[in-house]
């Protein structure tokens, strides 16, 4: 009996320690693996068409960029974009060039590979259409409801023709030509579009050259960038008014967006597009009927008409009250979108910031009605020769 107790005691004072021992795990997480969180853009209905947020000017590792076809997927959709398109350089692979510079080793004979421009070899070498596959494998694993648009940048000399993007494409290996003019063609018969890019890249943009008045006036060209970047061409908005181009504003990446962006703390540079869903063919129609925005660091850009249903779509404006003696009347103005709205009324200016609102009266010491009709210049919205529009806001019931 005295044996059975010693050895119970016994237990009972390794028990504690054998458990210590047990519950020790084999790894413990140091803090928990974060989700992929998207910056939700919410932009409202404009005439009945769906608001969608689109990038056309992407670049990645495969010619002069910094991200894999992969990466600018995942990317896209933290920025808060609906649609990308991939538009690698069919005459600029520096990223090829460096590729082969690291397996010089195993080349037999240790010396780098040659690089060849599409240029140079008169016909293209790299397979620009596996490039858009890999973002598309991306996206269907992602699960990301966004819209990939298969296209390429294609360039010349920057003083005679410029750089230009073809979107919509079928088979992106197919459309490249040594004359830039038969590859608009080629373009243009698999259903594609045609848009120049950065027009004042290098150059003046208040002319063209020989080359651009051909392809400009046989209708190859469908639309410009009025922005590129942070850049902003006020010249392009007169041209694509008096030629009916179709406006975008595209980013134009090549590193990382929250390099360029984020750390500013605006949203990536892009183009709304107004459409009636997020198919291929909706968007390209909207595209083709210029239904489009231009946005830049917090500024609009486009027609007028455009720009005045966004911001009345945007802006909630209610009449609070009327002071009988003064005649002055009281407007509650509630911005309902993720932009920042910049107004002016005389020398008062007024930032309506996202999700917040403003009491403004208007018409003191008036008795004439039309003083107190809620007008404004809108700053921060830019149309053609370089003016902001004066918009009057219409007044919800």
């Amino acid at each position: 009996m005295k044996k059975f107790i010693t050895l119970a005691l016994a237990a009972l004072i390794a028990c504690p320690t054998l458990c210590a021992q047990k519950s020790i795990p084999h790894t413990v997480r140091t803090c928990n693996r974060a989700r992929v969180i998207r910056t939700e853009i919410i932009l409202p209905k404009v005439n009945g068409f769906n608001c969608y947020k689109g990038d056309f000017h992407i670049h990645t590792s495969y010619s002069d960029g910094r991200v894999t076809p992969a990466g600018r997927v995942v990317e896209a959709w933290i920025d808060g974009l609906d649609i990308i398109a991939i538009t690698d350089h069919y005459e600029v692979r520096s990223g090829e060039r460096k590729f082969f510079k690291v397996i010089a080793p195993y080349s037999g004979d240790n010396e780098p590979m040659k690089y060849q421009s599409a240029s140079d070899a008169g016909a293209v070498l790299a397979d620009f259409n596996a490039i858009h596959e890999e973002a598309v494998a991306q996206l269907k694993k992602s699960n990301y409801p966004m819209l990939l648009i298969k296209g390429c940048e294609m360039a010349r000399g920057s003083q005679t023709h410029g750089h230009f993007n073809a979107l919509f494409l079928k088979d992106i290996n197919t459309v490249y030509d040594e004359d830039m003019e038969t590859a608009f063609r080629k373009v243009k018969a698999q259903g594609g579009i045609v848009v120049h890019n950065h027009p004042a890249w290098s150059r003046d943009t208040s002319d063209k050259t020989e080359f651009h008045e051909r392809v400009y006036g046989e209708g190859l060209v469908d639309g410009v960038e009025v922005v590129n970047g942070y850049n902003f061409y006020p010249h392009i908005l007169r041209r694509c008014i008096d030629e009916k181009l179709t406006m975008f504003g595209n980013s134009d990446e090549h590193v990382i967006t929250a390099h360029d962006f984020g750390i500013v703390g605006t949203h990536r540079t892009m183009t709304l597009v107004f459409a009636k869903d997020l198919t291929e063919k909706a968007i390209k129609d909207a595209i083709l009927a210029r239904r489009t925005v231009a946005y830049s660091g917090g500024c609009l850009i486009g027609e007028e008409s455009w720009l005045v249903g966004l911001l009345n779509a945007a802006v909630d404006c209610r009449l609070i009250r009327v002071d009988k003696k003064t005649n002055e009347h009281f407007y509650m103005l509630t911005n309902t979108c993720s932009i920042p709205m910049h107004l002016r009324r005389g020398r008062t200016n007024y930032l309506l910031e996202p999700f917040k609102s403003v009491m403004i009266g208007f018409g003191k010491g008036k008795i004439e009605a039309k003083a107190t009709k809620p007008i404004f210049t809108v700053e921060n919205m830019w149309v053609v020769d370089y003016k902001h529009p004066k918009v009057e806001l219409e007044i919800d019931k």
